[in-house]
């Protein structure tokens, strides 16, 4: 009798036992989401602080505005070009930074449209797109969306991957993609995947 008492008791603690562990289970789940939440605006904030900063040096120096937002090219004998050079490369460093911190937020799907700016910059500025082909290898993540212009595919973000969607530009004109297992994209529904593997 006292045996089926025990037994009884001791199904009843380990019972508990899990009802306590499937609490606490859960509360950390919350507790992770809500940190993942805090990093993800903290990124948010410093991504726009770093544009900010750059926004403010232009504010310093309009006449350097049009290189960047009107498509003016900066030739080698432009008596501006150091100057424009520098916040080229600046503005390089505030884009790959945009592009890396978006693909390390735990919500990533807040962020894959952050290639949009990069990319519009790549489009407007000719000394921007300059910069970043002479150094490909400084903006990575720049060099891999400026890819995607200049092969004229649809633009996502390039540090999307999972392994169904794959494409290399071919040389020679054109640029057609050829599918391959070098590198995969990942695009958020309707759109097309067109990222080139990274070297």
């Amino acid at each position: 009798m006292n045996e089926t008492v025990l037994n009884v008791i001791g199904l009843m603690l380990v019972a508990i036992s899990l009802c306590f562990s499937a609490l606490q289970t859960r509360e950390v789940a919350r507790q992770s989401r809500i940190n993942n939440g805090i990093g993800s605006a903290t990124a948010l904030v410093e991504v726009n602080n770093l544009i900010r900063s750059w926004h403010e040096r232009l504010l310093q120096d309009p006449s350097a505005r049009p290189y960047f937002f009107d498509g003016k090219p900066c030739a080698p004998d432009d008596a501006e070009r150091p100057k424009v050079l520098i916040l080229a490369e600046l503005l390089g460093d505030v884009l790959e930074c945009n592009l890396q911190m978006a693909s390390l937020l735990p919500a990533f799907e807040f962020a894959h449209s952050w290639h949009h700016w990069p990319a519009e910059m790549l489009r407007q500025s000719p000394i921007l797109d300059e910069v970043v082909a002479s150094h490909p290898e400084w903006w990575p993540t720049l060099h891999l969306l400026q890819q995607q212009i200049r092969a004229g595919v649809p633009q996502a973000h390039p540090l999307l991957r999972t392994p169904t969607s794959r494409w290399r530009p071919r040389a020679g004109a054109g640029a057609r993609l050829d599918r391959d297992a070098l590198g995969g994209t990942a695009v958020p529904a309707g759109d097309e995947a067109a990222i080139p593997p990274q070297r």
